[in-house]
């Protein structure tokens, strides 16, 4: 068997994503494997094996009430925090019911920053036990805490509220003690669930002390095995069992127990409770590795905005924005640089808000382009001053790729060359590019990037020739980028609705393949780029001008024109073709395909062990499709030929290379596959031979 290729230890990780999940730690995997081996009996048996698998559970529920200060109540080990959640709203709404409460005008109350756990919860149970209540989000103030006068005015009539000690996202902690008085003053006999996730290992609980009737909690938040968690309950507080059949769990959770996991959780409390322990930091050390690192990435982005305030937060975790970068280009570089991080927001352009940030009235910007650093009190200083190297050779390479502008007089040597296209969803927009003369020409822009496009001007020091539009009219937000590049770059605005320069060549021959006259050329470095026609025109760009040789249509912009006798007669059968619009991300296309003749293609069917011979051959060549920065950030060393062909440059590199790698084999290679995914139907498209990808990405290849 090949053994398989690795691109970076996992030694050389930095985890810095604990709210999401986090590692187990060392005793805590012994006790799971030792519990798994010797003592793997069942708790409910009365046998040797049976009692002592049987004082592991009895005496990690002692423990477990010692941490979360609860001597009374239950504490019932489950699956995780949904499965508490889930327990807590049918109990709640169950009793509900049996009361003969659950009638119109009732309220479940939520709050507003919640894990959607939480309101999917109730909305679940809510539908299935027909309580007919209305679900209701408690709003939340910008530093993300809870509206009191908001709960004073409807608790009267809700049937339950679901409230969270620290917010997964920001960190934002709830004043337990304040909505303690508020909830029982206007709804003393109201149930009252509050998500402890969060809280586990970063401050002090004392549930019995308190009115809480539900308080969920999971193990793999902190350094424990996914698949077990615990629910407190208050003593007398409504109690329904979400499973049944068996009696374990004194009968309020059927199902033979997870042991292993109860065994991780009875390490957890000891660890908890013991304070000569140095494993889990204190505060004071935990706000020290906050403010480490939020002077690192105040080093690294100037503009950096928070998204919390620190008064109100746990010191674990840090919530940012930085204006004009949008959240996937920091979290694709931190991720080349084996920093892990999460998003505030969800990755696909398609859902690009933070729920919590919008709920809390931050600016669009701060939602669409967050970023979550959350660390665990386990955290040692030695990972946090890595982080903090890595943070900084993350925003070099940022810079190195114009997408953060240096307050230096740096130049940096962009490869950016040829036609580049970019995408917001499957729109696209095209930049054409002439590296030596430090000429540039926008088709198609697209607000959303503007600012983009911008901080590649500004940093290159490119001279803008023209910002053209394939519409029959300019919309507001292209005309407004059209005055900001073009003003910027100093050309001459002087320019007709369509953005096409009014002094324009109007003797360009047409070049060869085009039947069609033509408005004129604008050259652009060597190239010239033709119009042809007004009302929904498109744009031809040449061959490199050559003095003996008649210039030829090697790229063509179509917008959304499809009238095929028009393309029939401008295209050429090697013109790439650049439509506006990319559902099925073709990425660029042919005439052949738009008239539906284009040839039948598939994908090499290669074996991982094959794949990986193929990585370590010197004639193979592979094409690492992530974007520059994340190649410079991680470049792979392999015996391969490497070569850095990001999405945005695959169109030039068809046409750059599509008669030189005919028959060598050819592996795409990205992050986690996706882009290297199309990459490989693009290039087979286009009659590359024995492609494949490495389906897992840089993920499969460090494992």
């Amino acid at each position: 068997m090949v053994t398989p290729v690795h691109i970076r230890p996992k030694a050389d990780e930095i985890y810095l994503d604990c709210n999401a999940t986090t590692p187990v730690l060392p005793q805590i995997a012994h006790a799971v494997s030792h519990t798994m081996e010797q003592v793997f009996g069942n708790p409910s048996s009365s046998h040797i094996t049976g009692l002592q698998a049987r004082y592991i559970l009895d005496n990690a529920r002692r423990l477990g009430r010692e941490v979360i200060g609860a001597p009374r109540g239950q504490l019932i080990f489950t699956s995780g925090a949904t499965e508490g959640i889930q327990t807590a709203v049918l109990s709640a709404l169950t009793a509900a019911k049996r009361k003969g409460a659950t009638t119109a005008g009732k309220y479940l109350l939520y709050g507003a920053t919640e894990h959607k756990a939480v309101p999917q919860a109730l909305a679940h149970w809510n539908e299935l036990l027909e309580t007919q209540a209305e679900l209701k989000a408690i709003p939340v103030d910008r530093n993300g805490l809870l509206d009191l006068d908001f709960i004073a005015q409807h608790l009267p009539d809700a049937l339950m509220i679901a409230t969270m000690a620290v917010n997964n996202e920001t960190g934002v902690r709830q004043d337990l003690a304040t909505l303690e008085k508020v909830i029982r003053q206007h709804g003393p006999d109201v149930p009252w669930m509050v998500d402890c996730v969060q809280m586990l290992g970063k401050g002090e609980l004392q549930l019995a002390q308190t009115s809480i009737d539900y308080a969920p909690f999971s193990g793999h938040k902190l350094y424990g095995p996914k698949g077990i968690g615990f629910l407190y309950v208050r003593e007398q507080a409504p109690f329904t069992p979400l499973i049944m059949g068996g009696g374990q769990e004194q009968g309020f959770r059927a199902g033979t127990e997870n042991l292993p996991g109860i065994a991780a959780m009875h390490t957890l409390f000891e660890l908890l409770l013991d304070r000569e322990q140095e494993v889990f930091k204190s505060v004071a050390t935990l706000t020290s590795y906050r403010d480490q690192l939020l002077a690192a990435l105040r080093m690294a982005f100037p503009t950096l905005e928070l998204n919390h305030a620190f008064e109100y937060s746990v010191p674990t975790t840090l919530n940012f924005s930085v204006p004009d970068v949008p959240s996937r280009d920091i979290m694709d570089v931190f991720d080349a640089a084996n920093i892990r991080v999460s998003s505030g927001s969800a990755c696909s352009s398609k859902v690009t808000r933070s729920f919590v940030l919008d709920a809390m009235g931050l600016e669009d910007w701060r939602s669409q382009s967050a970023i979550r650093l959350s660390f665990g009190p386990a955290t040692c200083q030695q990972t946090i001053d890595s982080a903090c190297e890595r943070i900084k050779e993350a925003a070099d390479a940022l810079r190195q790729s114009c997408l953060l502008i240096s307050d230096t007089n740096e130049d940096f040597d962009s490869e950016l060359d040829g036609v580049v296209q970019l995408r917001f969803d499957t729109q696209c927009c095209y930049l054409v590019i002439d590296r030596s003369a430090r000429e540039m020409a926008v088709i198609d822009p697209i607000p959303q990037l503007a600012e983009r496009i911008e901080k590649l001007v500004e940093c290159q020091h490119y001279r803008v020739k023209a910002v053209l539009s394939t519409e029959p009219q300019k919309t507001e937000s292209t005309a407004a980028m059209l005055a900001q590049l073009l003003c910027a770059s100093g050309c001459d605005a002087a320019r007709d609705s369509l953005g096409w320069p009014l002094a324009a060549q109007a003797d360009c021959s047409s070049p060869e393949d085009c039947d069609v006259p033509t408005d004129g050329c604008l050259l652009v470095g060597n190239r010239r780029l033709y119009r042809v026609g007004q009302r929904q025109p498109v744009y031809l760009l040449s061959s490199p001008i050559q003095p003996t040789a008649a210039a030829r249509v090697d790229f063509a912009f179509i917008g959304e024109q499809t009238a095929p006798e028009l393309l029939a007669s401008v295209l050429g059968d090697s013109t790439l073709v650049c439509p506006k619009w990319d559902e099925d991300f073709k990425v660029t296309t042919k005439l052949s395909e738009l008239n539906g003749d284009a040839k039948p293609y598939e994908l090499v069917n290669i074996a991982p062990e094959q794949q990986h011979e193929w990585l370590r051959r010197p004639e193979t060549l592979v094409l690492d499709v992530r974007e520059q920065q994340e190649h410079q950030v991680t470049p792979l060393d392999l015996p391969a030929q490497v070569m850095n062909v990001p999405l945005t440059r695959l169109i030039q590199f068809l046409y750059d290379y599509r008669d030189d790698f005919s028959g060598r084999p050819v592996v795409c290679l990205c992050r986690s596959g996706n882009r290297s995914g199309v990459a490989a139907q693009v290039l087979t498209r286009f009659g590359f031979c024995n492609v494949s990808h490495v389906a897992g990405g840089m993920a499969l290849l460090e494992s």
